[in-house]
């Protein structure tokens, strides 16, 4: 099944490798192996890839595809919105077609209190020894699991701590809240801070205001916007890019980290 991402005048809609190992959710939970990428969704083997400049995945999985990679999102707008100086336009420019996406939000918590200091090769490793036949083990099995012997650290602590919150917990009203209550009541679980709560509005619950600030971002925002801490960032933030400091995060983080960022001028 076909899926055409180019309409006319915007000649960059996806790049289906950046958006897929960006520490993005998807960085932890699907494979990548000649040009595809593969997981387990519902018992079910789905795979996703770029053929001809077009996203392709396999028949069925369209719906899941569009949301996974947020394809109603007008790309080129927002990219036009969050270019608000020359940092950001070579920011955008060096990221093209680099998208948020979205993911369950059950997993995207397991993701990410993982991450707490922690660097991606071992955050992938801890998320998939909590995977059982290609998905994250529910909260149930989560929470009546030994998990002491997945070398998980503290964290196997934070992740039984969210499972059983979860279990009995309506996880998806958090959807509904605005994003500040969203934020706080994230926080309310176990081993989530500020920025653990924003990654998983921002991937798993689709809150695009969302700005999650790890170490790369701190030091963009600091070195570029002087920033003095975490909580200015995101004031910051918000200032600067509004509903969309999601996609402006993203795209300082994979900039910061691959090198590609100017200093403001």
């Amino acid at each position: 099944m076909l899926f055409n991402l180019r309409p006319p005048n915007n000649p960059v809609d996806l790049d289906l490798e950046l958006t897929m190992e960006s520490g993005q959710p998807p960085h932890f939970l699907w494979d990548h192996a000649c040009g595809r990428h593969t997981r387990i969704i519902n018992g079910e083997k789905a795979e996703i890839w770029m053929e001809k400049g077009r996203l392709r995945f396999t028949e069925g999985f369209g719906d899941y595809a569009r949301e996974l990679l947020r394809l109603d999102d007008d790309l080129d707008a927002i990219c036009s919105k969050i270019s608000t100086d020359r940092t950001m336009e070579c920011a955008v420019e060096s990221c093209a077609g680099l998208r948020i996406t979205k993911n369950d939000p059950w997993e995207t918590l397991v993701c990410f209190v993982c991450s707490i200091n922690n660097n991606i090769p071992r955050i992938r490793k801890m998320v998939r020894s909590l995977m059982v036949d290609g998905e994250v083990m529910p909260p149930e099995d989560m929470a009546a699991k030994d998990l002491s012997g997945l070398k998980l650290g503290y964290r196997d602590k934070f992740l039984k701590g969210c499972a059983e919150k979860v279990i009995g917990y309506e996880f998806e009203k958090i959807g509904l809240m605005d994003y500040g209550e969203a934020w706080k009541e994230l926080q309310t679980f176990p081993g989530v801070g500020p920025k653990v709560a924003d990654c998983v509005l921002l991937f798993g619950f689709g809150f695009l205001e969302a700005f999650p600030v790890d170490v790369w971002v701190l030091k963009s925002m600091k070195r570029l916007y002087g920033a003095k801490n975490e909580r200015d960032a995101r004031g910051k933030a918000a200032l600067m890019w509004g509903e969309y400091a999601g996609y402006a995060q993203q795209y300082l983080f994979q900039s910061e980290r691959s090198g590609c960022l100017i200093p403001k001028g």
